[in-house]
């Protein structure tokens, strides 16, 4: 009654799965095609957003440079006129006729907003100087502390020291730019210098106003597309029409800065965010479009892949629980080309090897129960004959026999448990030659027949007691189907034992290193068979093998 009830149980569970899987797998494929699905989504707007950002990026970066490189021609422009106006003037001419020279260069308005010709020395003497006319007026109205008013000019000049850059540099030979303005009123202005004739310096004030045209044009037609020029602490140099306005630094913006090249400035390009993310909009409405499209056909897909699945699951289910009742021959017998039919396969190969292991489960209690059974047979009826008065040693030494027959099986049967289990090897230098001699000596008693050692081994880091073991079981084996004689060879690496017996047939030479495994060449062998098997998996915890060459074993190392 108790069996029939564990089947009822295990019959009610299929019941339930058969029951239950169709709107399970329906449910499981609709989450698997709709969260990818998603998530795919998700990445793919991530992926419009970053490129449309980085394109932006790209196209700000471009219109930077370029703006940079205007910049820097605008100032090497100014440089180069500058240095020709430098050529022009003279120490010793008469400082109003220079002046009149100078006032050529600003008036009508050019370039520059101010331009001076200074004698560099402990106290630098400004012998020429001309200035716009409407930013002399801011010079006089605004009357900034590093400008003092020069009566021989009736103007308002720099006061500048001999240790400034921009005396300083031009003396010494070189061009000198500033990075700060010397803004005046309304005024933006740069002050440059280069040398003149006799280490003196030709020093002017750049207008930079101008730049806002040049930045206008460079902007385009771009809806509120700006271009800013600043220095490193952040002070507006220059920027095209409307960038400062109020309006403007309220609305959120899309920015990138680049370099000029020149001191710490940079060239800041902005656009406001919904003109500058416009395109990134309507590739999201057209993504949206087509994920639901997709979204539809994978339900529908989802739908169709799940009835595909149900049968061979179901088919599964049941050939499980047939295992599970104890039927062992039970398989799916489906055969596909898709996932599940190699699923399926392997379902079957794994029921194909518990059948199997439940075979050799079988066959290896029987044939150690056969193994036991002989030798404690023989000691029982042994014990029989010394309990009647007969055989008297003869009986005793045969008892001896067959307990140590008996401690050697369960020896080899532990053997093969650990190996099985994994062992750690304790290695050691080991003379291999030396090794295998005392191997042999310790059966030298026992041999019938001649037995000789030859050759020189290598050292090597072994496990000495695993080797010895290996060694003995194949001279061991060995005298037991010489007829005349054994040889042991040591080469190196290599052990070589070699009798005059029958030899092992070349069709079962694979066959004796497996458990249990014997071959009848001549009388039947003492033995459960099991240690060949054992001295080959020593030799591979080695990294070594064992091979049979008919009479010969060799164990390479």
């Amino acid at each position: 009654m108790a069996g029939t009830g564990i089947g009822t149980g295990v019959a009610y569970n299929a019941g339930v799965i058969r029951r239950h899987l169709s709107l399970q797998l329906a449910l499981v494929m609709v989450l698997t095609a709709l969260l990818p699905l998603a998530g795919v989504g998700f990445l793919v707007f991530h992926l419009i957003e970053k490129s449309i950002t980085d394109q932006v990026e790209a196209r700000q970066d471009q219109l930077a440079r370029a703006a940079g490189a205007l910049v820097r021609d605008y100032l090497k422009g100014a440089t180069s006129k500058l240095k020709t106006i430098a050529r022009l003037v003279e120490r010793d001419k008469n400082p109003e006729e220079q002046s009149r020279r100078l006032n050529g260069q600003v008036d009508p308005p050019g370039l520059f907003l101010e331009v001076n010709y200074v004698k560099v020395q402990d106290t630098p003497e400004v012998l020429a100087t001309a200035q716009q006319t409407d930013y002399s007026d801011a010079n006089g109205s605004n009357k900034s502390q590093n400008r003092s008013f020069n009566p021989k000019f009736r103007q308002y000049v720099q006061n500048w020291s001999s240790k400034d850059p921009i005396l300083s540099e031009p003396a010494k030979g070189n061009v000198y730019c500033a990075s700060n303005l010397d803004n005046v009123g309304r005024f933006n202005g740069l002050p440059i210098s280069v040398p003149a004739s006799g280490k003196d310096a030709v020093v002017a004030i750049l207008d930079l106003n101008p730049l806002t045209g040049l930045l206008d044009s460079l902007a385009g037609s771009a809806p509120r597309r700006n271009l800013i020029l600043r220095n490193g602490k952040g002070e507006t140099l220059a920027a095209s029409a409307g960038a400062l306005s109020p309006r403007t630094q309220a609305i959120p913006a899309f920015s990138h800065a680049a370099s000029v090249g020149h001191a710490d400035w940079l060239i800041l390009v902005t656009e406001p965010t919904e003109y500058a993310m416009a395109s990134l909009r309507q590739a999201r409405i057209q993504a949206l479009a087509g994920f639901g499209v997709a979204a539809a056909l994978a339900l529908g897909m989802a739908a169709l892949l799940g009835g595909r699945i149900l049968s061979p699951v179901r088919a599964l289910a049941r050939t499980a629980d047939r295992l599970g009742r104890g039927d062992l021959a039970a398989r799916t017998g489906i055969v596909r080309a898709d996932e599940l039919g190699q699923l399926a396969l392997a379902f079957d190969r794994m029921a194909a090897a518990l059948q199997q292991l439940d075979q050799l489960k079988g066959e290896f209690v029987a044939h150690v129960s056969h193994e036991l059974r002989t030798p404690l047979t023989s000691t029982k009826m042994a014990l029989a004959n010394l309990q009647e008065g007969i055989g008297g040693k003869d009986a005793l030494g045969r008892v001896q026999q067959d307990l140590d027959r008996l401690i050697r099986m369960v020896n080899e049967l532990l053997d093969v448990a650990r190996l099985e289990a994994g062992i750690e090897l304790a290695r050691q230098s080991t003379d291999l030659g030396e090794l295998v001699r005392g191997s042999v000596e310790t059966l030298r008693p026992l041999a019938r027949v001649k037995l000789e050692v030859q050759g020189s081994g290598a050292t090597l880091d072994l496990d000495r007691a695993r080797i010895q073991q290996v060694v003995v079981n194949l001279v061991d084996n060995a005298l037991k189907y010489a007829k005349s004689r054994v040889d042991v060879l040591v080469q190196g690496r290599e052990v070589r034992v070699t009798d005059d017996g029958p030899g092992v047939p070349a069709e079962h030479r694979e066959r004796i290193f497996e458990k249990f495994a014997k071959v009848e060449t001549g009388p039947k062998p003492p033995g459960a068979g099991l240690g060949l098997s054992i001295a080959r998996k020593l030799a591979g915890l080695h990294g070594g093998s064992l091979a049979c060459e008919g009479n010969t074993f060799t164990l390479r190392l």
